[in-house]
């Protein structure tokens, strides 16, 4: 968790460009508890997606927390030099009431190295992960984003009780944030989200990059959207090659 990694004002910019798009919000079309009554609520999550190529000014905001100064040091130190956007972004809305979803994916159990996890020799070396940029004030007991600590290095699978939420609920931490503040894990973390008590709507918007040499998705961004980007921001969203290769990185002044 790093705390008041964006402005007021850069809060306030990415909820309006969501605002003017929001006939665009759409409710998931099936339910993510997982049979869980414990995850169970009165509607499901909504998602709303293609931020980067909304017109502008609206798509403004969003390229950039592609190469936001005060997380990309973050990124540099976890993914290495060079790590690129892998997909998104994409926002997770939850009114009053919306259910929760699984918790998933976990150490025990990455499908491959696009999913991985280990340290050596004093660095870190991880797959997919995850920025999540807070748009609204994640306060305890209202639910929303929460993990298994330490997960990422787990050898044994969670059992499926501790991922429903129905028993021995002391090992999952929901993560209490306040809006302008930004959660990293990596995608072996076991995570999901909690049912949404509070009365204002949550809002996250959800970054996933990855190594520069590795994938998750395939690479599909237009020539046209990279054209109206910063040199920064292309660096970002490069495809997937190794950084020998004379690959752009983003340097800390």
């Amino acid at each position: 968790l790093i705390k008041s990694v964006l402005t007021v004002e850069e809060v306030a910019e990415c909820n309006a460009a969501i605002d003017h798009h929001i006939d665009e919000l759409t409710e998931y079309p099936r339910t993510l508890a997982g049979g869980s009554k414990a995850l169970s609520g009165t509607e499901h999550r909504h998602d709303l997606g293609g931020m980067l190529s909304w017109e502008e000014p609206w798509c403004d905001p969003f390229r950039r927390l592609l190469a936001h100064p005060n997380i990309f040091p973050y990124l540099n130190a976890v993914l290495g030099e060079g790590y690129r956007l892998d997909h998104g972004p994409s926002l997770i809305a939850q009114n009053k009431g919306a259910e929760g979803g699984t918790l998933h994916h976990g150490g025990a159990n990455a499908p491959d190295f696009s999913l991985s996890y280990f340290y050596k020799n004093g660095r870190i070396f991880t797959g997919l992960s995850v920025v999540e940029y807070m748009l609204a004030d994640e306060g305890p007991g209202d639910g929303g984003v929460a993990v298994i600590p330490a997960s990422h290095k787990a050898n044994l699978d969670c059992p499926q009780e501790i991922r429903q939420w129905e028993a021995h609920r002391e090992h999952v931490r929901e993560i209490n944030a306040e809006a302008g503040d930004a959660v990293i894990f990596t995608e072996a973390l076991t995570h999901g989200t909690l049912p949404w008590t509070a009365d204002h709507d949550r809002r996250t918007a959800l970054f996933r990059f990855s190594p520069g040499n590795l994938a998750y998705v395939g690479h599909n961004w237009s020539e046209e959207m990279l054209a109206l980007m910063s040199s920064e921001q292309r660096k970002v969203c490069e495809p997937p090659y190794h950084s020998r290769l004379e690959r752009p990185v983003l340097e800390v002044e």
